[in-house]
C-alpha cells in the first residue's frame, strides 16, 4: 500500500498525457471567435501549445544539500533483532540525515507510473520544488549504510525521472500537429474563407503563353499572446491567396535578377521607371477578373492591386540610399496597408554603392529595428527577407512584407541612354 512519500506509484503517466491531448479541441474552440480569425495558424499553435505544455522533471543534484540531526529510531520491527520480544514500538538513539535536491518541472509527474515501470518505487517527500530524502540509522550502524541507502534511492529516482522525460518530450512534440488539425477544423466550421471573414480573393490568372518562372534556390517560458481583433471588428476585406502572393514574388524575383544580369541597361533608370518596368512585366503575366491589368501604379513608385479602393497588395520600388531611406520606404509602404492579411513587397535597387555586402548586412538589421516589426517569417532566398509587421493604427491588423535588394551597380560612369 502506498504512503504519501512513495513516488511514481499512481495511475499511468501515459493516460494523464492522453487526457491532456484531449483538451486540444476545447482549448482551440475556447479562443474568442474574432481573436481566432485575426490570428495566424502559427500564432494559435504557439499560444495553445504553451497552455498545454508539460515541463519535464529535471533534478539539480549539483545543488543538493544535507542536514544531520539526532533522533529516536523504532527498531521493534528490525530483523537484526534489536528487540526480540513482541509488541512495540521500541526506540533507540540514532541519526537522521535529510538530503534535499532541487528540481524543476511539474510536481504532479512524481505521482504517476512511467512506461516502463518496475515493482520497486522510490520514496521521498516533494516540497515546493525540492525532493527530500530521509535516511535514519541506529547509533551503532555502519556509517557506510547512509551512502549505500542514498545511492540506491537516488539511482531509482533518476531512472523514473528519465523515463518520464521521454514520455513528456513525446507528448510536447505531438501538440503542434494536434493543434493545427483542430485549428483547421474550426476554420472550416467558421467558414473563414466564406461569409464570416469574407476574404475576397482577387483572381490572378496567368495569361496564355506567359512563360513560367522556376524559382532559383540559393542555399545560403512566458506564454505568447494572441493578437487582438481589429477595433472596427471583422469586415469584408480584399485579399490575395498565399499561392497568388508567391507567384507575384517569383516574377518580381525573376525581373530583378534580369536587371542584375544586364545592369548597364537598367542602372540609368530612376525609381519610377524601374517601377514601370516591373509593373509591365507583372501585367504581362497576370490579368484581373474584369480588366486586363491586375496591377496598377499608384503614386510614383508603388505597384498596387485594389478592390473597391482598398489595397490587397502593394509593392514599393526604391533606390538604396542607406538605412534611413529603407526605414522611410517601409513607413511609406505600411502607410498604405491597414487591411487585414494585406501582402506587400519592398523592392530596393542599388545603383550607386560599390560595397553591396554592406547593404546585405544593413537590410535585415534595419527591417528588424522598425518599431512595427513583429517577427521573421521563413525565407530561403539570398538577398531577400520576409517579416510580419503590425499596423500602427490598429494592433489587431498585420501585414506580410517581403523585401528584396537587387544590385545594379556597375563600375565606371553609367551609360547615358540616347533619346
Amino acid at each position: 500500500m502506498r504512503d504519501r512519500n512513495t513516488l511514481f506509484f499512481e495511475d499511468d503517466l501515459d493516460g494523464q498525457l492522453r487526457a491532456r491531448q484531449g483538451h486540444v479541441s476545447g482549448a482551440v474552440d475556447g479562443v474568442p471567435k474574432d481573436q481566432f480569425l485575426v490570428s495566424s495558424d502559427e500564432e494559435l499553435i504557439e499560444y495553445i501549445a504553451a497552455s498545454l505544455h508539460v515541463e519535464p522533471l529535471v533534478l539539480h543534484e549539483e545543488a543538493k544539500s544535507m542536514n544531520q540531526t539526532e533522533t529516536q529510531i523504532d527498531v521493534s520491527g528490525d530483523k537484526n533483532g534489536y528487540f526480540s520480544r513482541g509488541g512495540g514500538p521500541f526506540h533507540i538513539p540514532g541519526t537522521r540525515v535529510d538530503i534535499t535536491i532541487p528540481f524543476t518541472g511539474e510536481e504532479w509527474i512524481f505521482r504517476y507510473r512511467t512506461n516502463p515501470w518496475s515493482t520497486a518505487f522510490p520514496r521521498a517527500d516533494v516540497q515546493r520544488g525540492h525532493l527530500k530524502l530521509t535516511i535514519s540509522q541506529p547509533h551503532d550502524a555502519d556509517p557506510n549504510t547512509f551512502k549505500s541507502s542514498y545511492d540506491r534511492e537516488i539511482k531509482l529516482i533518476r531512472e523514473y525521472v528519465e523515463r518520464s522525460q521521454k514520455q513528456i518530450e513525446s507528448y510536447n512534440a505531438s501538440l503542434p500537429n494536434l493543434i493545427r488539425s483542430a485549428v483547421t477544423h474550426r476554420r472550416d466550421r467558421l467558414g473563414r474563407h466564406g461569409n464570416i471573414a469574407a476574404l475576397l480573393d482577387i483572381p490572378l490568372a496567368a495569361k496564355p503563353g506567359a512563360p513560367s518562372i522556376a524559382p532559383v534556390k540559393i542555399e545560403v517560458r512566458k506564454p505568447p499572446r494572441l493578437p487582438v481583433p481589429p477595433k472596427t471588428g471583422l469586415v469584408p476585406e480584399p485579399g490575395i491567396t498565399d499561392e497568388a502572393y508567391e507567384q507575384i514574388l517569383r516574377f518580381i524575383r525573376h525581373q530583378g535578377r534580369t536587371f542584375e544580369r544586364t545592369p548597364s541597361t537598367y542602372a540609368v533608370h530612376g525609381e519610377e521607371d524601374l517601377r514601370n518596368i516591373v509593373l509591365a512585366q507583372l501585367n504581362g503575366h497576370f490579368q484581373g477578373d474584369a480588366v486586363g491589368e491586375a496591377f496598377r501604379g499608384k503614386g510614383k513608385t508603388d505597384i498596387c492591386i485594389e478592390q473597391d479602393n482598398r489595397a490587397a497588395f502593394v509593392g514599393e520600388c526604391k533606390l538604396w540610399s542607406g538605412p534611413a531611406g529603407l526605414t522611410a520606404a517601409l513607413d511609406q509602404l505600411l502607410g498604405y496597408l491597414t487591411w487585414r492579411d494585406s501582402k506587400a513587397a519592398l523592392i530596393m535597387f542599388n545603383s550607386k554603392n560599390k560595397d553591396f555586402t554592406k547593404i546585405l548586412e544593413a537590410m535585415p538589421e534595419t527591417l528588424r529595428a522598425h518599431p512595427l516589426f513583429m517577427r521573421d517569417l521563413p525565407c530561403n532566398e539570398a538577398g531577400e527577407w520576409r517579416m510580419q509587421m503590425r499596423s500602427e493604427e490598429d494592433a489587431g491588423r498585420r501585414v506580410t512584407v517581403h523585401a528584396y535588394v537587387f544590385n545594379l551597380y556597375q563600375s565606371g560612369e553609367p551609360r547615358i541612354r540616347s533619346i
